[in-house]
């Protein structure tokens, strides 16, 4: 009896630690099987500016969405940049250039994918970006989903708040286009969101990963 309430003190104070160190990664197998859809974006047209693809017009020269929880979430222009993660060389995962015939076109890995045509502009951060329009039968989609689970936050201070996020978790960004003659292109991006008892949901920090496919 007295061995059963020593395990069971152990495991009352190594749980909560174990699950502090991993809860992350818990998270992360959670979102592989499945994740919460927020909404659905504009896809269509999109717009370049030598940097980034961005879905949806800005509004009132904000960078990225009006906000990062609530209707504000869905509105403004969402980006996505192709250097991928942060790391030493920053090495671009696809390659974007437009062609002669004015098209947007994305290699990688020695495939390529059409993006669309050239269609105007639609509103950046700062000025007007160039906007490309999908084929005719083309079918795409861009939807925003989060985690199902939160972390506990490291400790980080945010010397310009005074607020210490307490809760982590990720917000996904799911590309899907296809074309009548079946070529497919998935675009995959993830952030990571702070939260504060103060703030609520902040603002997606650095981008963390990115996977793009092209099939066939």
């Amino acid at each position: 009896m007295r061995r059963i309430v020593i395990c069971a003190g152990v495991a009352v104070v190594l749980l909560p630690i174990l699950w502090f160190f991993t809860s992350r990664w818990c998270a992360l197998l959670v979102d592989q099987v499945h994740t919460q859809r927020l909404g659905t974006l504009q896809s269509n047209p999109i717009g370049w500016n030598g940097t980034w693809l961005q879905f949806g017009p800005s509004i009132g020269n904000v960078h990225g969405p009006l906000g990062w929880s609530g209707p504000a979430l869905l509105q403004g222009g969402h980006t996505v940049d192709l250097n991928g993660p942060p790391g030493p060389d920053y090495e671009p995962v696809a390659d974007l250039k437009v062609d002669a015939n004015n098209q947007l076109v994305l290699r990688k890995d020695g495939k390529s994918f059409v993006l669309g045509s050239r269609a105007g502009t639609i509103a950046g951060a700062n000025d007007p970006i160039p906007a490309f329009a999908a084929g005719a039968g083309d079918q795409t989609s861009v939807t925003l989903e989060c985690s199902l689970l939160g972390w506990p936050a490291s400790y980080r201070s945010n010397f310009m708040t005074g607020y210490s996020p307490s809760w982590q978790r990720y917000l996904y960004y799911r590309l899907s286009w296809r074309k009548p003659s079946g070529a497919a292109l998935s675009i995959l991006w993830r952030f990571r969101q702070d939260y504060d008892s103060v703030n609520g949901w902040t603002g997606g920090l650095t981008q963390e990963d990115i996977r793009i496919e092209i099939r066939p």
